[in-house]
């Protein structure tokens, strides 16, 4: 076979294969080698595995897309007289490449692992199987079609396969250098198997099945057989991808047909369904401090937590484009941290958090002056949760510290409703926690249900849950008064025994609390 030319090597590699006379056997599995292509790169890729084909589909890697080329090859377990393996290799970055290379000779295979050790690495010696056409003359046997392969020539030595004979004239006016046995001006490199002719099969996809009034969606045509032209009904274009819109809500059938040389394909249909905008997220945010009343040069962490499945986060004060932002007090005094949720409805109403720097450390509140470390946030009444995880400062929710969770009832909260506060666990090890709601933070004395000379009410294991209801106690859940402040306190103890249930060597383990009201 032609020459395989890379980056490192300009070089010709010529391996003549003797191929027997007999026909391919007609029976086998047959599978579809689907095409790819990277516009950044200007890189074709074909795959025949499942696998691939899936993850490709599914946007997994970005930038691939159907070029709407496929063709025709074995499932590599079949067992078919007059055969042959397909070998592949991976261009190594480390090289230079990001590539992948084809090759149905065995001793074209061979040469390319003795030549080019490190360079292109081996991946399979059959991913697929092909008919070898005669060296001679690059003729395929009965029942099977040309595969021709050209080379990019640069040096990210990248090859296309097509069964098109329009399309590799296409490469090689673009400079593509064709590959193969046979005649120098069209080469053949293997023979594509059961390619009868025959029109186009379609299928018909789109990235977003239930799109928003306003907003583009895109709908690409999934069709075997080389289909060279495409017919649209419901948006506009004549490739194999096309781009929709619409401006009123319901649903609405997109259909297209693609045809090749024989003649069209059924009809492919698509029913979308266009929804009307969202309204646009609120949120509310709350504030993590390693005090009640924290130093400047410390980290504050500032979470949102939003209805309305926001896109975006504008922060006003820090930095950031999530639904986390981490900020370093510079100067005394309050301020205020503020972002604006968005989403395909418009933009959110602005929410906030105060912090409140100090110039210098305060005592610990409460009961707290007893624990090495305290990790602080304050929640808003309304629900929403927070977690520790992003409070990169250590100690944070130190293995023998306490997290102290602050909020105030409002004072328009109905008398005789129920709310809870959940401790999770959040990305450590399955931690035992002793969760404690008191009037004072850091209470984790026998609780007392008057709140006076104790936590309300404790909860111990690896998910807690403390519950209330607004106003008189009731059914054992502790009555909390409107617009008085309550904390959760939370520390890693069984309390069975008192022991720690964190590890001293992990340093900390984060948690998550939710609060519902």
């Amino acid at each position: 076979m032609r020459a395989l030319r890379q980056a490192l090597a300009v070089a010709c590699v010529i391996v003549s294969v003797i191929v027997g006379g007999n026909a391919m056997a007609a029976s086998g599995d047959l599978l579809n080698a689907i095409e790819y292509y990277y516009q950044k790169l200007d890189h074709y890729f074909v795959t025949a595995d499942a696998h691939e084909i899936s993850a490709l589909d599914a946007g997994m890697f970005p930038g691939w897309q159907r070029t709407g080329f496929s063709f025709k090859v074995l499932d590599p377990i079949t067992a078919v007289a007059n055969v042959s393996p397909v070998c592949r290799f991976y261009g190594s970055p480390a090289a230079g490449l990001d590539s992948h290379f084809y090759s149905a000779s065995p001793s074209e295979c061979n040469l390319v692992k003795q030549r080019f050790p490190g360079v292109w690495l081996f991946e399979s010696g059959n991913v697929f199987l092909v008919g070898l056409p005669d060296p001679a003359n690059g003729h395929c046997q009965s029942g099977t079609a040309p595969i021709y392969r050209s080379w990019n020539g640069r040096t990210d030595s990248n090859h296309r396969y097509t069964t098109d004979p329009t399309v590799q004239q296409s490469m090689i006016a673009r400079g593509y250098i064709a590959e193969g046995y046979g005649p120098p001006s069209m080469p053949v490199a293997m023979c594509s198997p059961g390619t009868a002719a025959a029109p186009p099969s379609c299928s018909l996809v789109t990235n977003d099945p239930a799109p928003f009034v306003g907003s583009s969606i895109t709908l690409n045509a999934l069709c075997d057989g080389n289909a060279t032209t495409y017919t649209w009904t419901g948006c506009t274009s004549t490739g194999s991808s096309c781009i929709a819109t619409s401006s009123i809500t319901g649903p609405r059938t997109y259909t297209v047909v693609g045809a090749n040389a024989v003649g069209p394909s059924a009809q492919a249909s698509l029913n979308v369904f266009w929804s009307t905008l969202p309204p646009p997220p609120v949120c509310n945010v709350s504030v993590t401090t390693n005090s009640d009343r924290p130093v400047v040069g410390s980290l504050a962490m500032l979470s949102a937590a939003c209805g309305g499945n926001p896109t975006s986060y504008q922060w006003v004060g820090c930095s950031s484009s999530s639904a986390t932002c981490l900020v370093r007090g510079t100067t005394p005094g309050a301020q205020i941290y503020s972002v604006i949720p968005s989403n395909a409805g418009g933009a959110g109403t602005p929410a906030s958090g105060t912090v409140n720097w100090q110039a210098a450390a305060s005592p610990p509140p409460g009961l707290c002056s007893q624990y090495p470390s305290i990790l602080y946030s304050a929640l808003d009444w309304a629900q929403v949760e927070v977690h520790t995880s992003a409070y990169v400062d250590d100690p944070a929710f130190a293995w023998n510290g306490v997290w102290v969770i602050k909020f105030t009832v409002a004072p328009g909260a109905i008398s005789g409703s129920s709310g809870r506060l959940t401790v999770f666990e959040f990305g450590s090890p399955a931690t035992t926690r002793d969760s404690t709601l008191s009037s004072v933070p850091c209470d984790f004395r026998p609780t007392d249900p008057s709140g006076a000379n104790g936590p309300l009410s404790r909860s111990n294991g690896t998910t807690t849950t403390n519950s209330f209801v607004i106003g008189p106690s009731m059914n054992g859940a502790p009555g909390l008064a409107l617009g008085q402040t309550y904390y959760l306190n939370v520390r890693n103890v069984a309390i069975e025994n008192g022991a720690s249930s964190c590890s001293a060597a992990l340093r900390r383990c984060d948690a998550l609390v939710t609060l519902v009201p």
